[in-house]
C-alpha cells in the first residue's frame, strides 16, 4: 500500500523522522531514576535513622547550680554514639548540657549524669543520639 498523497500546503508540514531512537528516552530516565535510588540509600544507610532512641526516665534538681538525669538509650547500636542531655531553666533557656558517649551494643543503656547548670533548673531533657566520630 502506498502513502496517501496530500494537496500541497493544506495541511501543513509534515514531521521528520526522529534523529535518536524510540527507546533512549525512557532508557535515559529509567538510569537516572535507578542512580538517584542508589545515591539516596547510600546516603540513608550513611546519615539515616539508626533506631537509636535516648529519653530521659527520671531528673531531680538538687541544687540551684545541679540537675541530676537519669537517662537510657535503647536500639541497636553498630558504632559508638553521643548522646546529648541537657537542661532547661524557668525561662526556657539552656543552662546546661553534655553529651554522653555509649559503645555499641544492641542493649538497653542507664546512666545517670548529674550536670552543672548556670542557674536554677526546672527540666531534664534528651538533646538526641548520633554516631560518634
Amino acid at each position: 500500500m502506498t502513502a496517501p498523497v496530500f494537496p500541497p500546503g493544506r495541511y501543513g508540514r509534515r514531521r521528520s523522522r526522529r534523529a535518536y531512537p524510540r527507546w533512549l528516552v525512557p532508557a535515559l530516565v529509567g538510569a537516572v531514576m535507578v542512580a538517584g535510588l542508589t545515591i539516596a540509600g547510600k546516603l540513608y544507610s550513611t546519615y539515616g535513622d539508626d533506631h537509636v532512641e535516648g529519653r530521659v526516665l527520671r531528673y531531680s534538681v538538687v541544687s540551684d547550680r545541679e540537675v541530676r538525669i537519669e537517662f537510657e538509650i535503647s536500639g541497636s547500636r553498630e558504632t559508638p554514639m553521643k548522646c546529648a542531655v541537657r537542661s532547661r531553666g524557668e525561662d526556657g533557656s539552656e543552662v546546661g548540657r553534655t553529651e554522653l558517649t555509649v559503645p555499641e551494643g544492641d542493649s538497653v543503656v542507664t546512666r545517670t549524669v548529674t550536670l552543672a547548670t548556670s542557674q536554677r533548673a526546672v527540666s531534664g531533657e534528651s538533646g538526641g543520639c548520633a554516631p560518634a566520630g
